[in-house]
């Protein structure tokens, strides 16, 4: 998983950060509803898979005690530099080994925009069962699956299914596309490139 993106970084091709601007307005609509459900306390969050920090700060910037984690260094090296922030916001580490990769116990939120996307059945179950580790109970997981091309990395497609079943224990539901429910699913114009969101919670 590294190496691919390491490889994209260093050569400018980054489209999953294109595809991730584009989809701001959802993902902005998605934290409104978590910070509507935590309106009284300090609210933590993680980035998985943070890249250059850009939803790192957007969580920052709404109030969240945000911090990310990659295991690019280049890309944790421009998100500090590219946004302003703390050495300490962010872990260079390996999300299929969250537990003990430094980044602390007791988040509210888990981001996760195409990482689970990137890694193989494994990797998910090991990153799945980490963030289930480190999670509150009352936790939220979001996860955007990405487009054909989104991603330079990508064994194979991520559909609910598969997040079903790295996600033992939480209740998966679809919060755009197919399967989600009308009333409260955001606005969204199409794109090739950007995918579905789901919304993880525990019964």
């Amino acid at each position: 998983m590294g190496i691919g993106y390491a490889t994209a970084y260093r050569a400018g091709i980054t489209p999953w950060e294109k595809a991730g601007r584009e989809d701001q307005p959802t993902l902005i609509h998605l934290l409104e509803r978590e910070e509507a459900d935590r309106p009284d306390r300090v609210r933590r969050a993680i980035d998985l898979g943070c890249g250059r920090g850009e939803n790192t700060k957007l969580l920052l910037d709404r109030g969240w005690d945000a911090m990310g984690v990659d295991n690019v260094r280049q890309a944790v090296d421009v998100a500090v530099r590219r946004n302003g922030l703390e050495d300490a916001r962010f872990v260079i580490g390996d999300v299929r080994h969250l537990v003990h990769s430094g980044v602390g116990t007791g988040f509210d939120l888990f981001l996760d925009m195409g990482c689970f996307q990137s890694l193989d059945d494994v990797g998910r179950t090991l990153m799945a069962g980490g963030v289930t580790e480190l999670a509150e109970p009352d936790a939220t997981i979001l996860i955007r699956t990405g487009g054909a091309r989104a991603w330079p990395v990508r064994p194979k497609d991520a559909i609910r299914r598969d997040i079903q079943r790295a996600y033992r224990g939480w209740d998966v539901a679809a919060v755009t596309g197919v399967g989600a429910p009308t009333s409260s699913s955001p606005t969204r114009s199409s794109g090739g490139n950007r995918g579905e969101w789901f919304r993880l919670t525990r019964p």
